[in-house]
């Protein structure tokens, strides 16, 4: 069975973010971009640092500690995460697991459109209480952020 394309609801008060764009780059190089977690520093507003935590550097299996602020709070978090699916140059899934409850899980689906250029669609559940403009605003920015390096990139 194919994995899914969007993370699945725990409970009614879940978020889901939704967040696309077309890409004028091959799918390898935005995926090269995406598998890069240590690039979200740059990609995502929220990342304060992030460390590989496994043995396993790439693909599924690997594990990460995250740190992350809330830019409306300034408030910090601390999360691991783990890549639970890794179809290269399809699709990468995560899990993330924090101390709080502040759990998440997020899908990266890449596929190629006819000119050649690429469609990412995210899609992110926040499985705790939270504002979903302020996640849409971050989550927005990490893709805008991705389509950017991902472009930068094919054209270097």
């Amino acid at each position: 069975m194919a994995y899914p394309k969007i993370p699945e609801k725990k409970n009614p008060g879940d978020v889901l973010v939704q967040k696309s764009a077309d890409i004028q780059a091959p799918m390898e190089t935005v995926f090269e971009v995406i598998e890069d977690i240590k690039l979200f520093v740059e990609l995502e507003e929220n990342v304060q640092e992030v460390t590989i935590t496994s043995d396993i550097k790439q693909g599924k299996g690997m594990k990460s500690h995250w740190l992350l602020e809330d830019p409306g709070t300034g408030s910090r978090w601390e999360v691991d995460e783990e890549i639970v699916h890794y179809d290269k140059p399809n699709q990468i899934a995560y899990v993330g697991f924090a101390p709080d409850g502040k759990d998440y899980a997020g899908i990266h689906n890449l596929s190629r459109n006819p000119d050649g250029t690429t469609r990412h669609e995210f899609n992110e559940m926040f499985y705790f209480d939270a504002d979903p403009d302020a996640l849409g605003e971050v989550v927005g920015g990490m893709v805008q952020n991705v389509k950017e390096e991902s472009e930068r990139r094919s054209k270097a």
